[in-house]
């Protein structure tokens, strides 16, 4: 999962350091078995399933928990049936391996921290909880997240994640008719924050034995993005904006005559996305087909350019994801860059991102992950969150903004062939959660997740350079990404500056308008502002750029007028009032600083920044700021221990810790072996 760094050193037993975490509510009536209700009543015998998971390690047979569902949604259950959430539980093997580990390395207990989201019939029983051996062949364990368990949640979910999600667990009304689709089809199913009751994720003290930190947090990717129609900095703004749902569950033709299809169409429940070990591992081509098949489908693209002779850019870019790509338990995915440097005659004179002889990546491969480490720099490679202490690098994709990996070209090369490649998990972690299972087929195919291409490119090298990009937009990608790494020196601001003033006075109006954009983003990063006053109807980025530049020379009424305006045009984008607080507090405006922290924590209870404006606020009004700097202190982000970790990180012998921190650096394509 993606890491943040956050740090606070206080004892567990310290009240104000130990705020309750989101979880899992089950609500029932007197009598009432929640575990049942939430399985329904068709269900395979509990000896079958017990057989094939000592057989094979999980049950993969009919779905548990949709039995009840199927005479009517076909299509659905079909669907569902092969879907990830199907197999959340203990009927995945990666996911097992991790939560029993995490089980005996902290405590029964302290499990629910993974069962919350990925177990809840478990939860539901408690078996999880008690000491003692796991039983994982019982119905309850191999069920995943059931049909019921999202079509019984009627509010919406908690701000802070982790499983904070209520389940009305009362009989469900399974005829059809106005009291059906009351009970079972809530208006919140269709939210982003619903997703986010699960895909956000904090790593409280209970998890980790020390300090608190951020976790896998899709939701809040997303929802800072412009395709959730905020993400102030942003110069790529989508046409329209998506939620969770758009992209994860389009609606496809209804093959069975599911009774909830309209015109002929319902909204997907296989939850496609990157999870391809799962389908691998049940031998279900058809699923693994579709995963490839949208991971291949645009969601990255990849250009090759020069921008000094003897290198090459590859130029990246996340156009399809609402948050980072890769998303999910990154420590433990696979996505890389594989670069392949041909002679003249067609024979490799170079290569980064080969695999090796048992399948695993060699030391120097450009990797796009966050990478959690533990207290001594060491990287987590397990799932082993209770270890966390902070992340040393992160090189995911965000949405919309290029990014540029540099590869320094031997001298002998013709042509440069270039692939973004995914799996699933590394053969390391397939090791550790394989190992044990039984039966040869399954115990291979889980060792072995297949690697899937998600983007290609390829072009010939004429005196250490590739042919120009051609379009307008491939261009502005490339000065964009390159940009990222201004502020570290990586590259030269020349020919970044130059192409964006070449394309600000180009003839497509839209490319112009963004290179625009991007100049008032140097502007900032090289410490300039300057340039005639904006209108309140300016785009948003460009006054953005304007109220980060005037803040950083120091005039600081102006920037508050400038993020005022912001605020008008995008009231809920967190970086906005973030920095809106902020200027309010520096300007002397306590109150109005309170006002836009308290705005920002009403979307994320814990967000650093208002956490310590709404604390410094109270501070200049005199009132009592004690919890609230006990609960800052809490959730800060340390730049310190972020140093120290890294410099303390062996990621690789080749300083990859220290070289991935940089946005734009240099690879080296080392001669076949």
């Amino acid at each position: 999962m993606p890491l943040v760094t956050r740090s606070f050193g206080c004892a567990l037993a310290v009240a104000l350091c130990a705020s309750p975490a989101a979880a899992l509510e089950l609500r029932t009536k007197g009598g009432v078995n929640a575990g049942a209700v939430l399985l329904g009543r068709a269900v395979p015998e509990a000896a079958d399933v017990r057989d094939e998971v000592e057989r094979t390690g999980f049950y993969a047979g009919e779905a548990l928990g949709a039995g009840d569902c199927a005479r009517c949604h076909g299509d659905v259950v079909e669907q569902f049936s092969a879907s990830a959430h199907r197999f959340a539980s203990f009927a995945n093997p990666y996911y097992a391996a991790a939560v029993l580990a995490f089980r005996e390395a902290r405590d029964p207990l302290a499990a629910r921290f993974c069962a919350d989201c990925h177990d809840p019939l478990v939860v539901a029983d408690g078996a999880l909880e008690r000491p003692g051996p796991f039983d994982a062949t019982t119905p309850a364990a191999q069920a995943g997240i059931t049909c019921l368990v999202c079509h019984s949640v009627h509010t919406p979910p908690d701000l802070r994640g982790n499983g904070g999600v209520v389940v009305d667990a009362t009989p469900a009304v399974l005829e059809p008719g106005a009291a059906h689709k009351a009970r079972l089809g809530d208006p919140v199913l269709r939210t982003a924050r619903f997703c986010g009751g699960c895909h956000k994720v904090g790593l409280t003290e209970s998890v980790t034995g020390d300090v608190w930190l951020r976790g896998q947090n899709e939701y809040d990717a997303w929802y800072d993005s412009a395709w959730a129609g905020r993400g102030v900095a942003s110069i790529f703004r989508p046409p329209e904006t998506r939620t969770c749902q758009d992209c994860h569950m389009p609606r496809e033709p209804a093959l069975r005559g599911d009774k909830a299809a309209r015109d002929g169409a319902i909204r997907s429940h296989r939850f496609l996305a990157s999870n391809t070990a799962l389908p691998h591992l049940r031998g279900d081509a058809d699923h693994l087909a579709r995963t490839q098949a949208f991971l291949g489908g645009g969601v990255v693209t990849l250009r090759l350019a020069t921008s000094a002779p003897g290198t090459l850019d590859v130029v990246l870019r996340n156009r399809g994801a609402g948050h980072a790509f890769p998303g999910g338990t990154s420590d433990s995915n696979e996505a890389w860059l594989e670069v392949r440097a041909l002679g003249a005659t067609g024979k490799v004179v170079g290569q980064s991102g080969a695999l090796g002889p048992r399948g695993e990546l060699a030391e120097d491969t450009h990797v796009l992950r966050a990478q959690p480490v533990d207290a001594e720099g060491r990287p987590l490679r397990r799932r082993d969150v209770h270890r966390a202490r902070g992340v040393v690098f992160d090189t995911s994709l965000p949405p919309g903004d290029p990014r540029v990996v540099r590869f320094a070209l031997p001298a002998a090369t013709a042509r440069v062939q270039v692939r973004l490649l995914y799996r699933k998990f590394s053969k390391e972690y397939a090791a550790f959660a394989c190992d044990d299972l039984p039966g040869a087929r399954t115990r291979a195919a889980c060792l072995a997740p297949p690697t899937t291409r998600v983007a290609t490119a390829e072009a010939d090298v004429s005196g250490g350079r590739v042919p120009p990009l051609e379009s307008a937009e491939a261009r502005l990608e490339h000065a964009l990404g390159l940009g990222q790494g201004l502020v570290d020196a990586a590259v030269g601001e020349a020919f970044v500056a130059e192409t964006l003033k070449e394309l600000a006075t180009g003839p497509d109006a839209r490319i112009a308008a963004m290179a625009g954009l991007g100049l008032a983003r140097l502007d900032v990063a090289a410490g300039r502002w300057g340039g005639p006053p904006l209108a309140d109807e300016a785009p948003v980025a460009a006054l953005w750029s304007r109220a980060l530049g005037e803040h950083r020379a120091h005039r600081d009424a102006e920037a508050f007028t400038t993020a005022a305006a912001l605020e008008k045009r995008l009231p809920d984008d967190r970086a906005v009032l973030g920095l809106g607080a902020r200027l309010a507090n520096i300007v002397g405006r306590p109150d109005d600083a309170r006002r836009l922290a308290d705005r920002l924590l009403a979307i994320d209870p814990e967000s650093e920044e208002a956490l310590l404006q709404r604390l410094l606020a109270l501070r200049a009004l005199g009132a009592d700021a004690s919890t609230a700097e006990a609960t800052w202190a809490r959730h800060r982000r340390p730049v310190e221990r972020e140093l120290r970790l890294r410099r303390a990180s062996g990621i690789d012998a080749n300083g990859a810790a220290e070289r991935e921190a940089v946005p734009v650096h240099v690879h080296r394509l080392e001669k076949p072996r």
